[in-house]
């Protein structure tokens, strides 16, 4: 039986393990293939390259930076899934000991007897003044 207040921590805990699902990954390697073809260009062109060397040269790094990025964004992508998968073994190693705790608690409730909470007659109407 678990309460509102409850209901909401587990919910934001599983917000939160969905945003790290949820992070793209995707656009790792065009930026890291667009920024570094694009400072070599740069840096080729102003260095007074001849336009067959520079095509080359420009080419040559898109296919490097390329593999660069791929190979990035598989690290990252893979590191994501850990810390996911790490995440929700928390979550569920949370519940589990949640629910071994409450039943242990009941189990100690029957154990005792409805003796204790039962409230003696003298404060079960308190004086008014």
């Amino acid at each position: 039986m678990s309460t509102d207040t409850e209901n909401v921590v587990e919910e934001k805990k599983s917000t939160a393990v969905d945003e790290l699902k949820k992070c793209n990954t995707k656009l790792i390697t065009p930026l890291i293939v667009l920024s570094s073809t694009a400072i070599i260009a740069i840096f080729t062109y102003f260095q007074r390259y001849p336009v067959g060397d520079w095509f080359v040269i420009v080419c040559a790094s898109v296919v490097v930076f390329l593999i660069i990025g791929l190979i990035v964004e598989k690290m990252i992508t893979k590191f994501v899934d850990i810390n996911y998968e790490k995440a929700v073994a928390e979550i569920e190693e949370a519940k589990r000991l949640e629910e071994e705790a409450r039943a242990a608690m009941e189990a100690e409730g029957a154990e005792v007897g409805d003796g204790l909470n039962v409230v003696p007659e003298e404060e079960e109407n308190p004086p008014l003044f």
